[in-house]
């Protein structure tokens, strides 16, 4: 077991109990998800008085209203310098569904090394000071952001069977948007502890607070990390979740006009964020259902559950009613170079954040020809699959012809001449796309199937 090293003040075992939200809290006024999986569950919710140790950070215990008894339980590693009032909402609807869910935020995450193993160490107390509700053996760990990207490491070191293999009958990892997943190498990922499932889902857009568009990791390290790692392909998803531009959709908040951004601080938001989004349905469908569906399947066995977690793109998984539907997909493409990214996937990071080499997998992220696809991955990388377009140039539809194997597909997406995503669509129902409001100029439409990728350009007129 690793070493633990606690100092604690300020410790009050007082509780609070909570009535149970529903999504009538819902700031864009529709009704949440009344039954099925993302509606709240039937407990109402106590928060435990947070529990500060000294140098470390802070654990914040939530858990049903009901009697103590040990519990599947949820471990949930705040990102960076968002403490448990970010998340509380989201806290609260996983013990309305009956879980214990334990959050632990980092008083300095940007020492990478040393902040893993606080999290570490305060997850063991936790599981210590309440052992009354925690059950060990089925553990699941979620995080957002630098959070996110540490499960990985934490997930190495919780469940592996010469640690402290916890999550030994059930176990799974949900990460949020993550940031790198820094101190992992490819023997690590390679040799994965066993019966874990994964989901990854990540924003598509990243927004500043002046609504400008940002792009900080890029999405080849987590594609790395994600094909690497020993999980196998039914049991791991990566989602992407895309903005809502359609102006139909958009409701008003305190005076304000919004639309459903797909950004860094989505799937979790208290209220109003850092960035001025209300708590709405996309948080809903995005985070909660699928957060609910990854529960049941592992903590329960229930194989419908799994259909919407880790679906493949099944119809029940992508669903996000209004709203685009999500993309899934085992072979992850960016349309974007290394170089519009802050946090690079091939950039060697030795001596940053106080920490040397802690980014491990750079020499797995070379994309020399810019395609988006890794290059030394190729034993999973797209081949090229042909199909056509017609008429070119055109104004107001294009059809595809598919290849022989459009069975097969699994994305449509079409980009502009800057490479801004401005059409989607996730297993295709038609050929014909309407086109109508483009500008004229050139345009690229990329068709992804399993394990294939075509590229055109075509020019609206």
């Amino acid at each position: 077991m690793k070493h633990l090293f606690i100092l604690l003040s300020g410790i009050v075992f007082t509780h609070n109990t909570i009535s149970q939200n529903l999504y009538s809290e819902l700031f864009d006024n529709s009704s949440g998800i009344t039954s099925g999986y993302g509606a709240w569950g039937a407990n109402n919710y106590i928060r435990e008085t947070p529990i500060e140790i000294t140098d470390k950070g802070v654990i914040t215990f939530y858990h049903p209203d009901i009697s103590a008894a040990p519990k599947p339980t949820i471990f949930f590693i705040s990102g960076w310098g968002q403490t448990y009032e970010t998340y509380d909402r989201f806290f609260k609807f996983l013990a309305s569904l009956g879980y214990p869910t334990v959050n632990i935020y980092n008083y300095n995450p940007g020492s990478i090394t040393t902040s893993y193993q606080n999290s570490l160490d305060m997850m063991q107390y936790a599981a210590t000071q309440y052992s009354n509700w925690i059950d060990t053996t089925k553990i699941g760990l979620m995080g957002h952001s630098y959070g996110g990207g540490s499960c990985i490491w934490l997930g190495k070191n919780i469940f592996d069977s010469d640690g402290l293999n916890w999550g030994s009958s059930e176990r799974f990892i949900m990460m949020f948007a993550p940031w790198l997943s820094f101190l992992m190498e490819d023997i690590d990922l390679q040799n994965y502890p066993e019966n874990v499932k994964l989901l990854i889902l990540q924003s598509y857009d990243d927004f500043n607070s002046g609504g400008n568009p940002t792009y900080n990791t890029d999405p080849r390290a987590l594609r790395a990390v994600y094909e690497l790692i020993d999980i196998p392909d039914n049991e791991k998803d990566f989602i992407t979740l895309y903005s809502d531009n359609d102006a139909a959709h958009e409701y008003i908040y305190n005076g304000h006009t919004y639309s459903y951004i797909a950004n860094h601080y989505v799937s979790y938001t208290n209220l109003i964020d850092a960035y001025n989004n209300p708590y709405d349905a996309l948080d809903v469908y995005a985070s909660n259902r699928l957060a609910h569906a990854l529960i049941d399947y592992v903590f329960e066995g229930n194989t419908a559950a799994k259909e919407v977690a880790l679906g493949n793109g099944s119809a029940v998984q992508i669903d996000m009613s209004i709203m685009p539907d999500l993309s899934v997909t085992d072979y992850y493409i960016t349309n974007r170079p290394e170089s519009d990214f802050e946090y690079k996937c091939s950039e060697n990071t030795e001596g940053s954040w106080g920490d040397p080499d802690i980014w491990k997998l750079q020499d797995y992220c070379e994309d020399a020809d810019g395609n988006g696809v890794i290059d030394n991955l190729s034993n999973k990388d797209y081949v090229t699959t042909s199909f056509t377009i017609y008429p070119v140039p055109s104004n107001d539809h294009i059809t595809i012809r598919f290849p022989q194997n459009n069975q097969n597909i699994e994305t449509i997406a079409i980009y502009d001449a800057l490479g801004k995503l401005l059409y989607h669509s996730s297993i295709p129902e038609t050929n014909s796309i309407d086109i109508s409001q483009f500008e004229t100029g050139t345009y690229t439409l990329k068709l992804y199937t399993k394990q294939s990728l075509g590229i055109q350009k075509f020019m609206v007129k």
